[in-house]
């Protein structure tokens, strides 16, 4: 018998009934091209999952808080880590760059000075491991993440926030203290309460 191209009539051969080979490859193809698309939609279902796992467990990155260092040796420890990575950018006194105040992609101060106390503690953990871009891509902040590990960064800023003073730990701890969306230098916040 002789196998016609789209004939799904088997072939013989001695007798014995063969699949066509052209059937064979024509299925495993269709199973090659399939199989991408099914694993694109698992992907989807199971970032789908896990975000809706995240939401129900009610995980919010503003409900993180960074404790002050509780001795000695835990503020020397965020302080060798900000001498070595921050301070070239920042200055060895958390006062930024000079001149940071009007030109807004120098490094800020990171002391009372600065807007670093308007960001929650979690957006000031993702700016220090993700780094930061102007809106043309310009890199003003590097991603520490993979340079420093995640407790090294929370070592780090709580180094810098134990030299925020008292008043402005107590505020941020407070249930009525919310993100600010946008920057604005400490002293412009202030002016701004005041005409209320």
């Amino acid at each position: 018998m002789t196998k016609v191209l789209g004939d799904e009539t088997p072939l013989r051969l001695n007798g014995e009934a063969k699949a066509s080979p052209i059937a064979e490859s024509s299925r495993t193809g269709a199973v090659i091209s399939f199989l991408p698309a099914v694993l694109v939609l698992a992907g989807v279902v199971c970032l789908f999952a896990a975000g809706s796992l995240l939401l129900r467990q009610g995980l919010r990155p503003t409900e993180f808080r960074i404790a002050q260092p509780a001795g000695h040796a835990e503020r020397e420890a965020g302080f060798g880590l900000y001498r070595t990575h921050c301070s070239a950018c920042h200055g060895a006194f958390l006062g930024g760059a000079a001149g940071w105040r009007s030109d807004t992609p120098l490094a800020p101060a990171l002391n009372e000075s600065g807007h670093a106390t308007n960001h929650s503690d979690a957006d000031l953990f993702l700016r220090v491991a993700a780094g930061a871009r102007t809106a043309d891509g310009r890199v003003t902040m590097p991603a520490f993440r993979g340079v420093l590990s995640d407790q090294e960064i929370v070592s780090v800023l709580a180094y810098t926030m134990s030299w925020w003073p008292d008043e402005e730990l107590q505020r941020r701890a407070g249930s009525d203290w919310t993100f600010q969306a946008v920057c604005t230098p400490a002293g412009a916040q202030v002016s701004a309460k005041a005409g209320r």
